[in-house]
This record gives structure tokens, sequence and C-alpha cells, in this order.
């Protein structure tokens, strides 16, 4: 058969976003690598590539989450109206199924590596299931390592994307990730990790493990391994793994050069009730200084318009990321994706403004916040960003930054530019649910 494998871009007709910084898209090749030699397999990433929907394929296979599941749907019909079985599988169609199943042929829920062979096999002999479940648990030995040479090899400065491990113990409302990949932690062997690496051939790597030192004990095993192969690597990780000098000292000594963060918010009443160890500021603040002496970028991720945030939040953010002297941030609007606590509990109260995927993009209110509008809740997340990214504060940040001088000003200057882009997407989505669009520029 031939199959096409694609990862459509955010939005309706592909939109290409110029400046936005992107994580790497990986997921496809690892069903690239589980399709045997005897079919023909062509990726696709719709973010980067022009994606010709005129030519027939035998099977389709589309991963979406929930921002790109409007795209993924258009993608899906114009491959049916040419004759093409499209298969939908990722997280959106996981929790969504229903949905999904009207805009293809088969419906992957859950992790595709032990049901994809299955699928090809009902595909090639003409009887496609509606639905293939997967059941999380299995071992990632199991199953072949991605497909590195399989379509574009499209990345940002070089960085490979690189997964060690599945699965999330923590229970945060706002995030379904456990509802996909499980609540035990699962790896990928260390030996087989560095023979990942290996064959991606890049000396710059992004692991995309939602906490790559969430099982501290391997972290260590794979930190100490890393050495030999002098890499620089960025992740993500949970700020409160700090309390491990060693493990932070193993973390910089394996050439970790960023940590992905999530702060989530800077509220004291907030953090006492969060399911993370970092209990308070103090702890906090101990922990970004801690980061920082050892030579890696601290990249914080900050969510606004929890119920019990009102506008105080912005000002009380943006003093404690200049006080701290954060090196880079991402800003979000807390966004009720589907499959989520916090989603099941907004639409029983009536408070969800669309259910238009398109509009769930982490800048854009769509919901009712509690203590309030919509508009102030997009005034002050926008004012935020603004102002941290502008000249005065990245300059007064970078002497704090000064062993990761580069790191720091690319993050800090690719975001700064993507404001721009950023306010022109939202300003026509803002004005549709009925509140005002973006004000101003970075200064």
């Amino acid at each position: 058969m031939r199959i096409l494998l694609v990862a459509p871009s955010k939005g309706k007709r592909g939109r290409k976003a110029r400046h936005m910084i992107r994580f790497p898209q990986i997921s496809l090749r690892y069903v690239a690598a589980l399709t045997p030699p005897e079919h023909e397999v062509h990726l696709v990433d719709d973010d980067t590539e022009t994606l010709d929907t005129s030519r027939h394929w035998d099977l389709a296979g589309i991963t979406c989450m929930t921002a790109t599941a409007p795209r993924a749907y258009e993608i899906a019909a114009e491959l049916r109206r040419q004759g093409t079985r499209v298969v939908l599988g990722g997280v959106h169609p996981s929790v969504m199924p229903e949905e999904a199943g009207k805009h293809c042929d088969a419906v992957v829920i859950g992790e595709a590596e032990p049901v994809w062979g299955r699928l090809l096999e009902d595909a090639a002999a003409g009887r496609l299931q509606p639905v293939y479940r997967c059941e999380p648990g299995w071992n990632l030995d199991d199953y072949p390592l991605p497909a590195r040479g399989a379509g574009s090899a499209a990345s940002v400065l070089g960085v490979v994307p690189v997964v060690t491990s599945r699965g999330c113990p923590f229970a945060c409302d706002f995030c379904c990730v456990r509802n996909i990949f499980g609540r035990v932690i699962r790896h990928v062997s260390v030996d087989r990790v560095l023979q990942d690496i290996e064959r991606a051939g890049s000396s710059r790597v992004m692991f995309l493990d939602d906490n790559i030192v969430g099982d501290q004990a391997y972290a260590s095993r794979l930190f100490d391994a890393l050495k030999a192969l002098h890499i620089q690597w960025v992740g993500q990780a949970s700020i409160s793994f700090v309390h491990n000098s060693r493990l932070l000292d193993q973390a910089a000594d394996s050439g970790c050069r960023g940590l992905f963060v999530g702060l989530e918010s800077v509220s004291e009443a907030r953090l006492a009730r969060m399911s993370k160890s970092m209990r308070d500021l103090s702890s906090t603040v101990e922990a970004i200084r801690r980061i920082r002496e050892s030579g890696i970028l601290l990249h914080a991720s900050v969510i606004f318009g929890f119920d019990d945030e009102d506008e105080s939040i912005f000002d009380e953010t943006l003093d404690f990321l200049q006080r701290t002297r954060v090196p880079s941030a991402t800003f979000n609007i807390l966004t009720p994706y589907p499959g989520t606590v916090l989603h099941d509990q907004l639409a029983a109260e009536g408070r969800l403004l669309t259910r238009d995927w398109d509009f769930y993009d982490h800048c854009t209110p769509v919901f009712l916040p509690r203590r309030m509008t919509p508009d102030q809740l997009y005034q002050g997340y926008s004012r935020v960003k603004r102002s941290f990214f502008g000249t005065a504060s990245i300059a007064a940040r970078l002497p704090a930054n000064w062993r990761t001088p580069l790191l720091f000003l690319l993050a800090n200057v690719g975001l700064r530019l993507s404001l721009r882009e950023e306010r022109d997407l939202v300003r026509s989505r803002t004005a549709a649910l009925g509140y005002a669009a973006p004000r101003g520029a970075p200064a």
C-alpha cells in the first residue's frame, strides 16, 4: 500500500507560522518504523511542507491534538474525496473518538504501536474497523525506535526530538496526558535511548518527555550515560527535582542547556492546592536560583485564568519573574481541553464560550473566568507578555543569566518576534467571541 502520514498545522487551510516557536514532531516516525517495508510510506509536516491532497494514497494516517483537529478534519475530507481511506489518531481523537469518527474511516484510541500492525492488515484485506483501541501499560522496548530517515527532517537549529518515557503520575485538572499514556511512567531503556540519539545524527537534542526527571533513579542513569555522547540537550522537568542536588549536577554535566519548567502560577494560594511538591514561592525562588547557578537556562511556563485568580495576578506574576530574573517564559491562557477535568467542570457549569477547536490555542480565552471577564483575562495576559519581552525587561534580566547568554537571547528574541504574529492571529478570534482585540506591541 501507499501510505501517507500527516502532522497537521494549527488552524484551517494550513496556516503557516513564521516565527512561532514550536516543538519538533516525532509521533509519526514511530508509526513509520512500525510499517513493514513492503509498504511505501511518506511523511508530511503540514507546518513546514506543502501537502498535495490531490494525489491518491491507499491509506492516510493523521495525528492531531485539539488545536490541530480543525486542520486534520479538513485534510481528511480532501483525501477522502480522492478515495483515500483515512485513519485519525493522537490525543484529540483519543478523547473525542465519536467526533473524530465522523471525519475518517478509522480512529486509533490511545497509543498506536500495539494496534498499527493489525490496522494495516485489516486495511490491506479491506476490513478496516471503525475503532482500534490501545490500553496503556505496554513495554516501550517491545517496539522499534522512531524512523529517523523517514520524510522531512526539518528542525530548528538542528535540534532532533527524542522520547525516553511516557506516562505521568500527576493529576493536573487541565491536562489529559495520563488519560492517554497512563499513570505509571514507562521508559525506553537507556541503551536504546543512546542508540536513538546516535542514529539521529545530531549533537543537539530535545527530550519531549512530559517530565525528564519524573523517575529520578532512571534520570540519574540516563544523565550519566549521556556524558559519553557529548551532546547538548533541552527538556521538560518539574521544578521540584532541584531538591536533589546530585541529579541537578548530573543534568548539567550531561549537556543540559535548558529546562522547560511549569510554574503554573505564582499565587501562594494556588500553589498550596496543586498536586505537586513545590508548595510555596520561597521554595520556587530558591529552585530558580539553583538552576541558574548550574548553568542551565530555565524556561518557565505560566498559566493565567484559574478560578482563584483576579486581575492582580498579572502584576504579581510580572513582578515575580522580573525579581527572580527568570531567563525566559511561555505565557498561556488556561485552556479547557476535552478529556480533562477542567473541561468537564466548565461544561457542566455552562462556562464554555465555544467548542470550535480552532480557538483552543493557549492565547484565546474560550471560557468565562470566575473573577474577571474574558477581555480582562486576555488583556492582562497580553500586557504581561509585552512587558516581559520588552527591551528594558530583556536587558534587566540578561546580567543574571550570563552563563547562558546565547540561549537567553535566542529564546527572548524568538518569543518577542512571535508576539506580533500571535496578535494578528488572535485579533479575529477575540472579535468572534465578543471581546476586545489585542492592543499594543512589544516595547
